[in-house]
């Protein structure tokens, strides 16, 4: 029996796919690409469905019964999205950004001061 994936797993295993191909994929497309612990294609149907609710997934007929599905956004808009959304749900955003900018690399501050210098 294969292993049990986290709640959200497979949803993100997916985004992932879409994202590499950048293009739309039937569902068995999808499947295909999966190398371990490959989801039955009537799951895979099923979440790619719920993942259209949210928004997450845009999906087109191709005529018949036939239906491709791509990214609704790129991976870009989604981190910023997740980015933007998590710092707006602290308590205290001052210090929820000063926390993650002590955890970026010398690097990537200094891009950012870069970047921040450029914006004004």
């Amino acid at each position: 029996m294969a292993p049990q994936r986290n709640r959200g797993e497979l949803e993100a295993d997916i985004m992932t796919i879409l994202w590499h191909e950048n293009e739309p994929m039937t569902a068995k497309e999808v499947q295909a690409k999966f190398t371990e612990n490959i989801p039955a294609i009537t799951t895979l149907i099923t979440v790619l469905d719920r993942m259209c609710a949210k928004g997450q997934v845009v999906k087109n007929s191709t005529g018949g019964r036939s239906q491709t599905f791509a990214a609704a956004r790129s991976r870009i808009d989604h981190v910023t999205n997740t980015m933007t959304s998590a710092l707006n749900s602290a308590d205290d955003q001052a210090a929820a950004l000063l926390h993650f900018a002590g955890t970026l690399s010398e690097e990537d501050r200094a891009f950012l001061r870069k970047a921040i210098d450029n914006s004004n």
